[in-house]
């Protein structure tokens, strides 16, 4: 009998508060979807999930940054990465749902994520305006699906070669891809920390989605911006090669992150897929291909069938997606999906302490992320669309930005999800009526209205920029001719001093009461040379200004020594070079 293809992980995952923060709302997941053990990281570090074998299911890795008012952050990211895990094992668990594309799956269950924090925003006082970004790598086979809500990164390691393999949905990352401003200068950009897109800040996001073949020794690394930011990938990919072990590589990571200021919380999950079910790679390039939103993919959950569960349809496996993975089954039984999905089960307490700190003055929690995006849309005319200036810095939704070949894609991931009045539960199915129109409508007014404003404000963010750039370059141009005019003034002195020099010279020479022709006839060609020397000189550019300085050393050192010659002729003893009065300049 022929062994199985294997597929073995090796990994570990840590979260650091850092240096500036109270509290930490970063979080992660890991996801074993064969067995259904998981690992957050409120959990104790369960040895059995850092190195085990991939099942038929696969496997999730995540890492979430929490962002809101009065520490909700935190509670957003528990969220995300609770609702994501129970979705996933439910989903593949169930008769319909399992039919979906394993990556329509992702898809859907951090959709619903963002339904079920937008709901706790609308409707827990506590945790108005909380939200957070979610970067997802699942693995099914030797397939490796990249799921990207917010500016948290995800990087594969193949080699010597490191590529980030999600792109941030951030304001600076737009006007890189519009050529607005470098790389490096959005590492120092005042925008660096605006997000387009966050789980929970609207009841509608986009979740970008991505695969690539997996290949043997490939190593994944997903990470916040508190990591990201404070350092560079190739850094990343230095540290986790030269560490002993994984955990020492996140901990190195972490540390390092902390010495460069540590500003914010700082989480890292690292990953290493070996085994016989994996390919030796044939080139370090590594392109993920984009995976737009199936039509065929329901819009709404429904546990017990119906309208969600009718719009399925077998699928049809993407090119290069493996249909089966590998030929092996789960371990253990998976958890089967309730008649209705439960609603998520507790709301975090506000604690004292938390509420001291949100507002402790000599302590301000704002978040260090903020997502910039238009005000919620209602049926009031009076209402502005834009945002007051006492707007919370979350209180804002996302703007989704609509490709055109995605566009039957998005229109259909738009229309809503949940009907009820209370957003942190998932009903029973029901049929769509005027009243669902309605919604859709408000909806796809809503994102027409959201890219307008997103549109708007990256103009005025390029703009901005340009403003500035042209201000630095008004800057610099002065400072240049400032420089050249302390330059010309520096030059003018010191030829002007060297001039009256030679005219007191000459003054004296002829004025010298002991004629010799001979003498006097070489003492005046040296003048005449020396004063055609300072001719040269003075056609010099002011920028010269070292070659002009050594010039008129060596004329102020032949002047001393004629001034010897002349002084012979008057009766006086040479001088000492060390006695003489340097020339003035």
């Amino acid at each position: 009998m022929a062994e199985l293809p294997t597929i073995n992980l090796a990994l570990y995952a840590q979260t650091d508060v850092g240096m500036v923060r109270s509290g930490n709302e970063d979080n992660f997941l890991i996801l074993d979807l064969s067995t259904g053990r998981s690992w957050t990281a409120s959990e104790e570090e369960p040895h059995d999930l850092l190195t085990y074998a991939q099942g038929y299911y696969g496997s999730l890795l995540a890492v979430s940054d929490g962002m809101g008012g009065a520490l909700a952050g935190e509670v957003a990211s528990r969220m995300a990465v609770e609702t994501v895990r129970d979705r996933m094992l439910q989903l593949q668990a169930h008769e319909t749902y399992s039919r979906l594309p394993f990556h329509e799956r992702l898809r859907l269950s951090i959709e619903e994520a963002n339904i079920l924090i937008n709901g706790e925003s609308q409707t827990n006082p506590a945790h108005k305006g909380l939200g957070a970004t979610f970067t997802a790598v699942a693995t099914l086979g030797n397939q490796v699906f990249f799921g990207q809500v917010g500016d948290s990164r995800a990087y594969l390691i193949r080699g010597n070669n490191i590529v980030r393999t999600t792109k941030d949905q951030s304001l600076v990352q737009q006007l890189i891809d519009a050529g607005q401003i470098t790389e490096e200068e959005a590492e120092t950009h005042s925008y660096r920390n605006v997000i387009l897109q966050a789980l929970g800040a609207h009841n509608n996001v986009n979740v970008e989605v991505s695969c690539l073949p997996l290949c043997n020794m490939d190593t994944l690394v997903i990470c916040s911006d508190g990591l990201s930011g404070k350092i560079h990938q190739e850094e990343i990919a230095r540290i986790v090669h030269e560490a002993r072990d994984f955990k020492s590589a996140c901990q190195h990571l972490i540390n390092l992150a902390n010495e460069r200021g540590g500003e914010d919380n700082i989480t890292v999950v690292i990953a290493q897929f070996s085994g016989s079910g994996l390919a030796v790679p044939e080139s370090a390039e590594v392109e993920p291909q984009n995976l737009a939103r199936s039509p065929d993919t329901p819009t709404e959950i429904n546990w017990g069938g119906g309208v969600g569960a009718d719009q399925v349809k077998t699928p049809t496996a993407p090119v290069g997606v493996l249909s089966n993975a590998v030929d092996v089954a789960a371990t253990e039984p998976l958890p089967t999906p309730p008649e209705q999905a439960a609603p998520f089960t507790s709301k975090a307490d506000l604690a004292t302490t938390e509420l001291s700190r949100a507002t402790d003055q000599l302590n301000p929690r704002g978040p260090i992320t903020a997502v910039f995006t238009p005000v919620d849309l209602n049926d009031d005319p009076h209402v502005s669309p834009l945002p007051s200036a006492k707007t919370e810095p979350f209180e804002s939704h996302d703007a989704i930005p609509i490709h055109p070949q995605n566009s039957t894609a998005i229109a259909a991931q738009n229309s809503p999800v949940s009907k009820a009045a209370s957003k942190t539960e998932e009903l029973a199915p029901s049929a769509k009526g005027p009243e669902s129109s309605s919604n859709d409508g408000r909806s796809r007014k809503g994102l027409f209205i959201a890219g307008l404003i997103a549109l708007a404000l990256v103009g005025v963010a390029v703009a901005v920029t340009t403003y500035f750039k042209q201000q630095a370059q008004v800057r610099a141009a002065q400072q240049k001719e400032q420089i050249k005019i302390e330059n010309q003034n520096q030059k003018d002195g010191r030829i002007g001093s060297l001039r009256d020099k030679i005219a007191e010279l000459n003054k004296r020479l002829q004025a010298s009461d002991k004629p010799s022709s001979v003498k006097k006839r070489d003492i005046s060609e040296s003048l005449n040379r020396l004063s055609q020397r300072l001719d040269d000189v003075n056609k010099m550019s002011p920028d010269q200004l070292s070659e002009i300085s050594q010039a008129c050393d060596e004329i102020g050192k032949e002047l001393n020594r004629i001034e010897d010659e002349v002084n012979s002729l008057h009766g006086f003893l040479p001088t000492l070079e060390t006695d003489r009065d340097p020339i003035k300049v």
